[in-house]
């Protein structure tokens, strides 16, 4: 059976890409999944292509103070129902098995995707294997996420990535300027309101968009869930754009926030690319 995502193409396009929702998989019973199999392929890939957190901790724990566990990733996955941990196993598209699955799930639904965010590129594989009870603390991602549900049930807490009262400009600012490295995004109750509640069972997915806010517990068993990433036009321009508001701000201009002035943002980018080649002409630092 081809591996499909199913879900609705005209709200996708409708609000292009900026809130969450549901979607459908037919993942659950493809043996890649399987705990001895994960196992395998995390033992396979490179060594730092595995994260492992403890699961026992609050919504708003900065992911970077999180102590590690005192677990090996093999012991993790094999003691995972009373660890209380989660682990990461990122990049799975480097095993040419995985990266078939990742590839042909995308191209089911690859018209609808690339009109929704023109210029798909970088698909990646997270495989998330987590114990009952655990928390992913609050946190955004730099990529269009399909999050899915294979085993276990996992609740997820998303919210609107365009809602200034929820991350701000500068937020933004500095996590693009950071390279992603930025310390704790600020998480508040009473973000709740206004956010979008998710309860996914196996087959059951969610769409997470770009720099959307969000949160996970897994319910009373044992979650394995498989995140689907990829980038787009729009992702690199934002990018760009948002690191030049950075250094503006800091010489004491406050920028146009992204996609306000679509001209203004095109010149930015612009600015920041040629500036970029340049560099990588001159042989200085890496070409992004």
């Amino acid at each position: 059976m081809n591996p499909t995502l199913a879900f609705d193409a005209n709200l996708m396009a409708a609000q292009k890409s900026i809130l969450p929702f549901a979607v459908k998989h037919n993942l659950t019973d493809n043996p890649l999944f399987e705990i001895p199999r994960l196992l395998e392929l995390q033992k396979a890939l490179p060594q730092d292509r595995t994260l492992y957190y403890p699961g026992d901790v609050e919504v708003n724990t900065d992911r970077k103070t999180i102590p590690a566990t005192g677990l090996t990733p093999e012991e993790t996955i094999r003691q995972i129902r009373d660890c209380k941990s989660w682990m990461a196993v990122r990049n799975v598209e480097l095993d040419p098995t995985y990266r078939g699955l990742v590839e042909q799930t995308l191209e089911s639904a690859q018209p609808t995707l690339a009109n929704a965010a023109p210029g798909m590129t970088r698909p990646q594989g997270w495989i998330f294997i987590t114990s009952p009870g655990s928390i992913s603390p609050y946190h955004f991602d730099p990529e269009h996420n399909f999050l899915l549900q294979i085993r276990g049930t996992k609740v997820i807490h998303v919210f609107d990535p365009s809602d200034r009262s929820i991350v701000s400009e500068e937020e933004l600012e500095r996590y693009y300027a950071s390279g992603g490295m930025m310390g704790k995004l600020e998480y508040r109750e009473e973000f709740e309101k206004k956010g979008f509640t998710f309860v996914m069972k196996p087959g059951d997915g969610v769409y997470i968009p770009v720099m959307a806010p969000h949160w996970v517990k897994v319910e009373d068993e044992v979650s394995v869930s498989f995140s689907i990433t990829y980038y787009s036009d729009e992702i690199l321009r934002r990018d760009r754009v948002y690191r030049l508001n950075a250094r503006l701000r800091r010489v004491g201009i406050t920028p146009a926030p992204y996609g306000r002035h679509p001209l203004r943002d095109g010149l930015k980018h612009s600015m920041i690319a040629s500036f970029l080649e340049a560099k990588r002409l001159l042989g200085g630092g890496r070409h992004v």
